[in-house]
């Protein structure tokens, strides 16, 4: 075989391959996305990462996901809790930021979220005011998605820390560490 044309085969061959995986991350496979359904939870392709980092790492049966930020319909959830943003508002951002996390770990899982047995840690980051103290509150809104989920399994070891700012003005970040079979 002339080389450009293994180089040409060997090409389709791998372009194949990415169509075949981004439609297997994309399909949905069994319990877990039958119970974001009923919750009305709609997971997103993985977003690429917006600088040097990778979106998750799996080591062994364990994946981390890089931390993750809101998104609403209008685009990036922006803000300080305690100065422009309510505890609910927080909440409902760190709600993106958990289906965010999903839509990582969907695709470390090979589309297959029914291969999570647990979550192990989540890692809060909440741009806040001064004086504002209820950033567990607005974590919850990551915790209380997973926990609704997975049930128990989706309760994790947690931080929920306040900082005066984060990247692009977001109102959190969120990272996450999940056990999967």
């Amino acid at each position: 075989m002339e080389r450009r044309t293994f180089f040409a085969a060997a090409g389709l061959s791998a372009l194949a391959a990415s169509v075949i995986s981004s439609k297997a991350s994309a399909q949905s496979t069994g319990k877990i996305d039958a119970k974001l359904a009923e919750l009305g939870v709609e997971v997103k392709a993985a977003e690429a990462p917006v600088a040097a980092y990778v979106g998750w790492r799996k080591v062994g049966n364990l994946v981390y996901i890089a931390g993750q930020i809101p998104m609403g319909p209008d685009g990036l959830i922006k803000g300080t809790l305690g100065k422009n943003m309510t505890t609910a508002d927080g909440y409902a951002a760190a709600r993106s930021s958990g289906i965010n996390i999903l839509g990582q770990l969907k695709a470390a899982c090979d589309g297959n979220l029914d291969r999570v047995k647990q979550c192990i840690q989540i890692q809060g980051l909440v741009n806040s005011a001064d004086d504002f103290t209820e950033q567990h509150l607005v974590i919850n809104g990551t915790s209380e998605l997973f926990r609704d989920i997975w049930g128990e399994p989706g309760l994790a070891a947690r931080a929920a820390v306040g900082t005066n700012s984060l990247p692009l003005g977001v109102a959190c970040e969120v990272l996450a560490i999940f056990e999967i079979a």
